[in-house]
């Protein structure tokens, strides 16, 4: 699912702060969402004090879960971006599409890094797995959504 993040940003015309949501992860398998990147319109900012509009420079990932892949746009380093991707790592393994995803600080080089993707010149790596657990320890929710399965399951066996 898409993500979009509160954010405070100052206009490069004219020096001054106002709010915007901007996307930290879109998810490229919806056509409006891939055109919202390819069409240069995603994070793009239009200052309410002098009308300049321009793109923010803040980090976002592309994620094709249909293609099996994921691209992040780092204008400048982001230390958010190693965090999240070390997360990615432990969720769904050092070799998924996540946790390898190239991180590309030219605009025009991500978005033909994304179109190499979807030509069959770069593969991504699969989900090796899905653990969203701290460690080893099981969190609740994933036995929430177990419990949820079985009960459901249970439910389809006793209308049949």
């Amino acid at each position: 699912m898409s993500k979009r993040v509160d954010a405070t940003i100052t206009c490069p015309k004219c020096g001054k702060q106002y709010p915007v949501k901007l996307y930290r992860t879109i998810w490229g398998e919806y056509e409006e969402n891939r055109h919202l990147v390819m069409n240069d319109q995603i994070n793009v900012a239009k200052c309410p004090h002098c009308g300049f509009s321009f793109k923010a420079p803040y980090p976002f990932m592309y994620v094709d879960i249909k293609a099996n892949f994921a691209v992040w746009w780092e204008p400048q380093h982001d230390p958010g971006v190693d965090s999240d991707t070390q997360g990615f790592a432990r969720m769904f393994g050092e070799k998924s599409f996540y946790a390898t995803a190239p991180r590309v600080q030219d605009w025009e080089e991500f978005k033909r890094t994304i179109n190499r993707y979807y030509s069959g010149e770069l593969v991504g790596g699969p989900v090796e797995r899905m653990n969203f657990g701290i460690g080893s320890t099981p969190k609740g929710g994933c036995l929430g959504v177990l419990l949820l399965i079985v009960i459901l399951g249970f439910g389809a066996f006793m209308i049949l």
